[in-house]
């Protein structure tokens, strides 16, 4: 018994709209990131407001998914790992748009230009990265006690069988 069932929590509907609430803010950045191509250029001097969102979004989002896909249906002990690494890539995206495009834009509306629409849309950013990361945060620990709670019942039968 080395495989682990999915999370009632994560199976059908729930677990698919549980995505897809994490999935809103990444496309809130990648939109503004797409946005921020048409406005600035292509230019490789405002990358962190250019490709930065995009790209990461795209990384932020493959990662979100195949670990959704992974968590989704049985697996083995030996794709603990993978999961690992699978959330860092939600993960850095939320950090990024916590530090980047929002303190970073708070930062720049006190001590640049002084702005309260700078500062008013560093808040949002922050806000938007505080909700994927929390909300991927909540899919992990589904995941997590719901594999506890199996190896504890599969080492529960394993001792009864050998008594």
């Amino acid at each position: 018994m080395d495989s682990f069932t999915v999370a009632p929590e994560l199976a059908g509907t729930k677990g698919d709209i549980l995505a897809a609430r994490i999935e809103v803010p990444i496309l809130a950045v990648m939109i503004y990131g797409i946005v921020e191509f048409i406005r600035l250029g292509w230019s490789l001097d405002h990358y962190f407001y250019t490709y930065a969102p995009v790209l990461g979004g795209v990384a932020a989002s493959v990662g979100l998914f195949t670990y959704f896909f992974i968590v989704s249906v049985r697996r083995k002990r030996s794709r603990k790992n993978l999961l690992v690494l699978l959330g860092f890539l939600p993960s850095f995206y939320s950090l990024y748009i916590i530090g980047v495009l929002g303190l970073y834009t708070i930062f720049e509306g006190i001590v640049g230009v002084f702005s309260f629409w700078s500062m008013i849309g560093g808040v949002f950013w922050v806000f938007v990265g505080f909700h994927l990361i929390y909300r991927f945060y909540l899919m992990t620990e589904i995941v997590r006690q719901h594999d506890e709670k199996t190896a504890l019942a599969n080492s529960t039968i394993r001792q009864s069988d050998m008594s």
